[in-house]
């Protein structure tokens, strides 16, 4: 009951803030009108003031919960009870009101401005000019290291580029997105994105960065759920990110989750420019460590293949059959194949998708008439990680063909007509970590002797939640 009124702040503190400027505006209307309002002006300065004591109320309870700077809840928490006595001020002394009411309107926008900044940041009200001179700082400080030194050999000069991942593109997509929750200002689930100390640390529920593995890290896989979910975020009605941001941050996690100046590109006395991360995957070769020893740099590198990048030709001729594919990121080789306009659907345009099947990642087939003979043709795409069968036809009998999709790790059957008997059989997904089964014929009991078998695989049920022993 405490939480909830605690909750209730949000909503209660707009009240005194309308009915009190309202009242300030009778009395203008008054003063200049020679018109009778005094009983409507006490009225609303009554409500007015027995609202702001309610809001005091709930955002002391709210504070309790220790998510928020201690400082600036201070100063909020003070202008608001300030705020409260001089609206019963107002009310009460009403000699005095023309005087008390202009005060009161000073009080009302600091605390605003306090309750703003805690909410929505730093300088939420007053930062116009203090952003633009901090994004001229911010320019200058994500400059590209280049260091020019001497390879082992001593005959050649290379001019080795260092680029910082973190500082350049993922602390920028935080700070917008997500700091107005989870830096020093306020700790949402007791939750800190600002520095690398609190990324590593986690929060309430435990760690949120797994470096090399997204599904294990709730910084991404947040990200990603439906946004009606409860632990998506942003939360529903936030400013969501961007799919090159949450691609960015994807990548980031799977190239290691590196707070530090990496070696990016090695050129022979050419200037590099600074390289986006997802230049790291389409690379032939990737840097993986220097050392220096007498002035003398050794640079050891790995080769890697990945498939090429589909042209924007190939992804037009999927346009005119109303396949949708994107890019995972700028550059990617990696794509997105989505079928949310395929109307009518016919099984054959599945097969259209083995002409990319080195490329295909996520394929999406929401809301389709999808059978589980259908699930043959997917099956022979070998490289899918993630696949969405929502609302769909299928059954438990299309899950042997889904077996044979070796690097799948996050499944979508919500509104199918999945059993426990299937479940059992998502036990053998070697590499599965996330499970959608909203809305399908999977019991509590199914999902209690599930986790037995692979407690590590996350269950998404909506309805209810399963808690690990």
């Amino acid at each position: 009951m405490i939480e909830f009124i605690a909750h209730l702040h949000p909503v209660i503190v707009h009240l005194p803030i309308g009915i009190l400027l309202f009242g300030a505006i009778l009395l203008a209307y008054q003063h200049f009108s020679s018109t009778d309002l005094n009983a409507a002006i006490s009225m609303s300065f009554l409500l007015g003031s027995i609202s702001a004591i309610a809001a005091c109320v709930a955002g002391w309870l709210l504070s309790l919960s220790g998510e928020y700077d201690a400082a600036l809840i201070l100063k909020h928490q003070w202008t608001g009870i300030a705020t409260a006595i001089l609206g019963c001020l107002v009310y009460i002394l009403k000699q005095y009101r023309k005087l008390l009411i202009i005060l009161l309107i000073v009080l009302i926008t600091i605390t605003g401005h306090f309750g703003a900044t805690i909410t929505h940041g730093e300088n939420y009200l007053f930062n116009t000019s203090k952003k633009t001179s901090l994004n001229k700082q911010d320019t200058i400080k994500n400059q590209p290291k280049e260091i020019t030194s001497i390879v082992s050999n001593g005959k050649d000069s290379f001019k080795i580029v260092k680029y910082n991942i973190y500082e350049n593109e993922i602390a920028p997509i935080l700070k917008t997105r997500c700091y107005a929750c989870h830096s020093a200002e306020k700790q949402k689930n007791l939750l800190r994105l600002d520095t690398e100390a609190f990324i590593k640390k986690g929060g309430k529920s435990g760690l949120i960065l797994l470096a090399g593995s997204i599904l294990k890290s709730p910084l991404y896989t947040n990200l990603v759920l439906p946004i009606e979910d409860d632990k998506h975020m942003p939360p529903k009605g936030k400013h969501q990110l961007s799919n090159n941001e949450i691609n960015t941050i994807q990548q980031w996690i799977l190239l290691g989750a590196s707070f530090k100046d990496q070696i990016d590109t090695i050129s022979n006395n050419k200037k590099q420019s600074a390289p986006h991360i997802d230049s790291v995957l389409n690379k032939k070769e990737t840097v993986i460590s220097n050392t220096t020893v007498n002035n003398k740099v050794s640079v050891e590198v790995i080769t890697t293949n990945f498939p090429p990048v589909i042209s924007s030709s190939i992804i037009e001729s999927y346009k005119n059959k109303n396949i949708i594919l994107s890019n995972l990121a700028e550059g990617s080789p990696f794509v997105m194949a989505n079928f949310v306009n395929v109307i009518p659907f016919e099984n054959s345009s599945l097969l259209d998708l083995q002409k990319i099947e080195k490329q295909l990642v996520v394929l999406k087939l929401s809301n389709l008439p999808i059978k589980d003979a259908d699930i043959k043709i997917i099956a022979s795409l070998s490289n899918i990680k993630r696949l969405n069968l929502e609302n769909t036809a299928i059954t438990n009998d299309c899950l042997p063909y889904l077996k044979e999709l070796s690097a799948l790790e996050q499944l979508n059957l919500y509104g199918t007509d999945i059993t426990d008997e299937g479940l059992k059989q998502l036990a053998s997904f070697k590499n599965l970590s996330v499970i959608y089964l909203w809305k399908t014929k999977v019991t509590a009991n199914g999902i209690e002797q599930f986790k037995k078998e692979r407690p590590n695989i996350t269950i998404e049920m909506g309805d209810f939640k399963f808690q690990k022993k």
